[in-house]
């Protein structure tokens, strides 16, 4: 539940119940974070999960600033993608254990099993899988982050403001 607050209107008048976090303000378009299935189904498509726009990466590895929709900013504070790279490692490591379990299995069934397919699948997915699912660890833990700690106010206007200069540029590059 968002936190509430009291302030002082622009006119003076004094207002109970403002809310700390923008989870509840509606933003630009009445926009409010969706649920989190759905934000975490966005970031399995390489999606914002705010707003649900694509084309996030410029190239594999590079994550663009702000969402190109929605203004989000994605690099929330310093050491923000830490988590991406948490989920990545577990991802590789659940896939390294299961070419492991595999050949446990093998090797119960049949005692002389050859050792190399297990090699070459476990280097494959400890060198392979972390190359390809990189952007997708990006926006997952984008969508983990955002469900558990909502916009505040100030960064939902500064994803407002990054909008709005954004259009203003376009029109004027249109006017030119």
């Amino acid at each position: 539940m968002a936190a509430f607050a009291a302030r002082v209107t622009r006119s003076g008048e004094y207002c109970e119940g403002f809310p700390l976090s923008a989870a509840a303000i509606p933003g630009e378009n009445g926009r409010v974070n969706p649920p989190f299935g759905r934000m975490l189904l966005r970031g399995m498509i390489r999606r914002c999960p705010r707003c649900g726009t694509g084309r996030l990466f410029t190239r594999w590895f590079r994550m663009v600033d702000r969402c190109p929709g929605c203004g989000y900013r994605f690099n929330r504070e310093e050491g923000f993608q830490l988590g991406g790279y948490v989920i990545n490692f577990g991802v590789t490591e659940s896939l390294v254990c299961l070419v492991v379990a595999g050949y446990i299995i093998a090797a119960a069934a049949n005692p002389n099993a050859t050792i190399w397919p297990v090699v070459v699948g476990g280097f494959l997915a400890a060198v392979v899988t972390p190359v390809v699912f990189f952007p997708f660890s990006r926006t997952i833990w984008a969508a983990i982050d955002l469900a558990l700690t909502p916009l505040d106010v100030v960064e939902q206007a500064e994803a407002e403001t990054a909008m709005a200069a954004k259009r203003d540029e376009e029109a004027s590059s249109r006017g030119s």
